[in-house]
């Protein structure tokens, strides 16, 4: 055998790369085993929580009803812990239950670190939708655990789709009937002022959205200004440019990004349903009208600073962008608050319900539902009373806040508690006990003692 001293650069520096890619495998190894090992803890964590729920969960609703809340109060509970949305949470627990429950191939592979939780994943989500088909989830949880072992998780996905009309008793056409139904748009947020709007769509629908799309995008580029003049087959587009007989619209613009032209054909489409040049896109913009909350600095109002605004259910826009939704919007509402503190005063008030100016502060402060980890807008939740109305607690903005319907739940039927601290701070304590802490979108100080509000002469006290 040769020496060390006797191999040349090459057989060594392959020895070294054969090292190299043997520990990224060993690697992927262990973090599949640790993957089906968290798997296993979340699927016990779940299932201890709800067969204890009688300790978690208020003992006046019914087994069933128990039962979700405990569930629900044990996903809260881990969401917080991990530092993960709960909807992310949900989505783990529920791919811990397939994987525990109905997939015994697929977990077998991931705790002998064959195949990774990417892999697993395309199985749980292959077989998510086929019921009580208890036979063809088996029959795809062998195969495609198996297959899985030798390619990517994007090639078993590709398998599945295969495989799935030979072992499925359902028929495709019943299976699209199915998924059509969860069709939907999502808004996410991005940074810098920009945001995501997905579609989950028929694919053939999809398909032919960004068909058109890419042929306004292809036809921005095969035009040039001096070529817009009439011509008897096509008409003019009302935010200029020319509609051809294909119904592609030529733009008079500068040459954009394919990706660009996309982009800004889609928003026109669904803010106008007509499609526009580029420069009438900028000008479409100004005609939005605000429906939510922009809280301004006076001074960037003014044009005197240019410290961002704050949009409801996004975050910082520039200060340009406020000013010019602003000046569009139709009204203002105005909320008094005390020179120095800054604290709303005229708050505390005898009736259960809110009075709209009240209403109105607590969604400006609150911005998202209080809980921990949740991003519901306030728009879209209800106003809970801290400590209950029937308890004596007080309809005042140190016992208000926003809270999603699920989350209202969530504290009055199971043992999830809270209470204010001060400047629209939360305190909630877990069942487990753990403490979370969650801040107002908007933190205004409490005021001074002397100056905080007090029941109307003309109110009882009760």
């Amino acid at each position: 055998m040769a020496s060390l001293d006797d191999r040349s650069p090459y057989a060594i520096a392959q020895d070294g790369l054969a090292e190299l890619i043997g520990a990224s495998v060993q690697a992927q190894r262990v973090e599949a085993m640790n993957a089906a090992m968290r798997v296993d803890v979340l699927f016990l964590t779940v299932r201890y929580a709800v067969r204890a729920a009688e300790a978690f969960v208020a003992a006046s609703l019914t087994p069933e009803r128990r039962r979700e809340m405990a569930h629900r109060s044990v996903t809260a509970e881990l969401a917080t812990a991990l530092h993960v949305p709960e909807s992310t949470m949900q989505r783990q627990l529920d791919e811990a239950a397939a994987l525990s429950t109905r997939l015994p191939a697929t977990l077998a592979a991931m705790r002998d670190g064959a195949i990774s939780l990417a892999h697993a994943r395309v199985i749980v989500e292959q077989t998510s939708d086929l019921g009580d088909d208890r036979d063809a989830v088996a029959k795809l949880d062998a195969l495609l655990a198996e297959y899985a072992k030798t390619n990517t998780a994007a090639t078993v996905r590709r398998k599945a789709r295969q495989v799935r009309d030979e072992v499925v008793s359902e028929s495709l056409a019943e299976r699209q009937r199915t998924a059509r139904a969860k069709r939907r748009v999502e808004f996410e947020a991005a940074a810098d002022g920009m945001a995501w709007l997905h579609a989950f769509l028929p694919a053939d629908d999809a398909k032919l959205i960004f068909d058109r799309l890419d042929r306004v995008a292809r036809a921005n580029h095969e035009t040039s200004a001096p070529a817009l003049a009439a011509e008897p087959e096509r008409s003019i587009h009302p935010h200029g440019g020319r509609i051809d007989s294909d119904g592609i619209v030529r733009v008079r613009a500068e040459q954009l990004t394919a990706d660009q032209v996309r982009a800004d054909a889609a928003r026109d489409l669904l803010l106008y349903g007509t499609l526009g040049n580029e420069s009438a896109f900028a000008d479409a913009v100004a005609r939005v009208r605000p429906s939510v909350h922009l809280t301004v600095p006076v001074l960037t109002l003014m044009g005197e600073s240019d410290a961002p605004a704050l949009l409801d259910g996004y975050g910082p826009v520039d200060a340009e962008t406020a000013r010019r939704l602003a000046a569009r919007a139709p009204s203002f509402t105005r909320i008094l608050t005390h020179p120095v503190s800054g604290t709303v005063l005229d708050v505390d008030r005898r009736s259960y319900r809110p009075p709209a100016d009240l209403a109105q502060w607590l969604q400006v402060r609150d911005g998202t539902c209080r809980f921990p980890g949740c991003n519901r807008s306030a728009r879209r939740s209800d106003i809970d009373h801290t400590i209950d109305w029937a308890d004596e607690g007080r309809t005042a903005f140190d016992n208000l806040a926003h809270l999603c319907g699920p989350h209202h739940h969530l504290k009055h039927e199971t043992a999830w508690s809270v209470r204010h601290t001060s400047a629209g701070t939360l305190e909630w304590t877990s069942p487990a006990g753990a403490t979370r802490l969650t801040h107002a979108a908007n933190p205004i100080p409490d005021p001074p003692p002397e100056l905080a509000p007090g029941p109307s002469p003309d109110e009882p006290n009760f």
